[in-house]
């Protein structure tokens, strides 16, 4: 079992536990979704006991097939449980960094008969209560209900769900993709990852050896994902403390109910730039003493890419800050709210601070990261929101060229892909992966190398699942294909 041979061998720092269960399959007084809450109850109760000493610890969940969608409701359980409470379900959620989905029918199987196929292969029930196959029908009420509950228990999760490549064999049929790659995708979530796994529905959680590269595939993304984890945790812990003293009394809501302006996400189809990436680096984070305070201003048109840019950037390196501060300077009202919440985030005894404050504070702090988005107006001037201190850094995205001025020597434009950049982003969105490049490349060309445009070509593609025929289609109606693609 890789859980126990191979994976403490990779991730030696990691604290390791399986969890199984059995449904009641023999009983007809109550129904599926009865006993997924059955499972999903004893579950916490279990986990929660076993992180008694140490309630805090982040905790990185793996869940194949329906145990996806039990814990999923494990979770929209925590999430209920009371701030007052002493049972420990509100510690598994805050402490919750990440969730692997392995082939999880989110939204049911295509049939009944599949439904009970997939319970007996992954021994799940030993007879069948219709019922609960039922429930796991495609699109059944029960699982729209599981979902809904689960999903303001998931906000701020990192979801990766993997689905199944290969059909399975089943009894006395042809062989079948148990849950398609559509059900293994949670609709509406835009943060969560998607990745397939070269393997049936069964298969997919059995890896040989450290060589298998979807082995290789899972433990590179725990990697990522307890790298990111504690501070994640951290600030979860820092939200959850707050709500359990209002919930005690110990503070009023006003007192508490700042909390810093978060970064946008990263979308999933995000490409890397690595040449801009270490440009940003070698400005913000200079491996020398400085004299003056470290700059770096990303310029361009809009649809470039710039936001996203700077947010995986300050997403990879943030743990080497004290503190980021993100600040929509769309507007001088705004710049001036953001940094407002900036100083209140910090404690009830700043409730009553003001932006001024903020700038003042930071002047005599070291270490932070002020990161300015947005900053297109050409009538925006800076200079009164800055922080007089060498040992912070400032980080700034704009369509105005004339911002380039507080760094004369640490900008960059950020425009069009490569054409590497552009195939690869179009690949990811379109979730297609042609034998050839040439069609590809032929349509990022058309685009321009916008990473805007291409994300909006790669949206109609998933779509129709034809990249071929998409440049002739383009061509001839251009303006409406981008604006379907720019709505979805």
């Amino acid at each position: 079992m890789w859980l126990k041979d191979l994976l403490p061998d990779d991730l030696p720092q990691a604290r390791i536990l399986s969890y199984g269960y059995d449904a009641d399959t023999h009983s007809f007084a109550h129904t599926s979704s009865l006993n997924i809450f059955q499972h999903a109850e004893a579950f916490v109760e279990e986990l929660s006991r076993q992180r008694r000493a140490n309630p805090e610890r982040p905790v990185i969940f793996l869940a194949h097939s329906l145990g996806g969608i039990i814990l999923k409701r494990a979770l929209a359980l925590c999430h209920n449980d009371s701030f007052k409470s002493n049972h420990g379900f509100r510690d598994i959620l805050t402490s919750t960094a990440a969730i692997l989905f392995f082939g999880t029918p989110h939204s049911g199987t295509n049939g009944i008969q599949l439904a009970e196929w997939m319970c007996r292969a992954v021994s799940i029930f030993m007879s069948t209560n219709k019922g609960i196959l039922s429930d796991l029908g495609r699109d059944s009420p029960a699982l729209e209900d599981i979902q809904a509950q689960y999903n303001p228990a998931s906000e701020g999760i990192d979801t990766i769900s993997f689905y199944e490549e290969y059909p399975t064999p089943t009894i006395g049929g042809l062989p079948r993709k148990i849950v398609p790659r559509q059900s293994a995708i949670i609709a509406g979530d835009a943060r969560a990852r998607v990745a397939v796994l070269h393997a049936n529905h069964c298969q997919m959680i059995k890896f040989s050896d450290k060589d298998d590269g979807d082995y290789l595939k899972v433990v590179n993304y725990l990697h990522e994902l307890m790298e990111k984890g504690p501070q994640k945790v951290r600030n979860n812990w820092l939200k959850e403390a707050s709500y359990r003293r209002i919930a005690k009394g110990e503070l009023s809501p006003i007192q508490q109910a700042v909390f810093p302006k978060p970064l946008l996400p990263v979308s999933r189809n995000y490409v890397q730039r690595p040449h801009i990436d270490n440009f940003i680096t070698e400005k913000l984070l200079p491996q020398k003493p400085v004299t003056c305070q470290p700059w770096c201003v990303l310029h361009g048109l809009g649809g470039g890419g710039k936001t996203q840019v700077a947010s995986s950037w300050i997403e990879t390196h943030k743990q080497r800050f004290t503190r980021v501060i993100v600040v929509d300077a769309s507007s001088r009202g705004q710049i001036k709210a953001d940094l407002t919440t900036a100083i209140r985030s910090i404690g009830p005894e700043y409730s009553k601070s003001t932006w001024r404050d903020t700038v003042a504070y930071l002047s005599g702090q070291k270490g932070w990261l002020l990161y300015f988005d947005n900053a297109d107006s050409p009538d925006l001037r800076l200079n009164d929101y800055l922080p007089n201190s060498i040992h912070g850094a400032i980080l700034v995205t704009t369509r105005n060229r004339e911002l380039i001025s507080y760094a004369p020597d640490s900008h960059i434009s950020v425009g069009m892909l490569t054409e590497d950049e552009a195939i690869d982003l179009l690949h990811k969105v379109s979730d297609l992966t042609p034998p050839s490049n040439e069609s590809s490349l032929a349509i990022v060309k058309e685009l321009g190398m916008w990473a805007l445009a291409i994300t909006q070509a790669g949206a109609y593609i998933f779509k129709t699942c034809r990249l071929d025929s998409y440049l002739a289609t383009f061509r001839q109606h251009r303006e409406k294909l981008m604006r379907e693609a720019s709505l979805r």
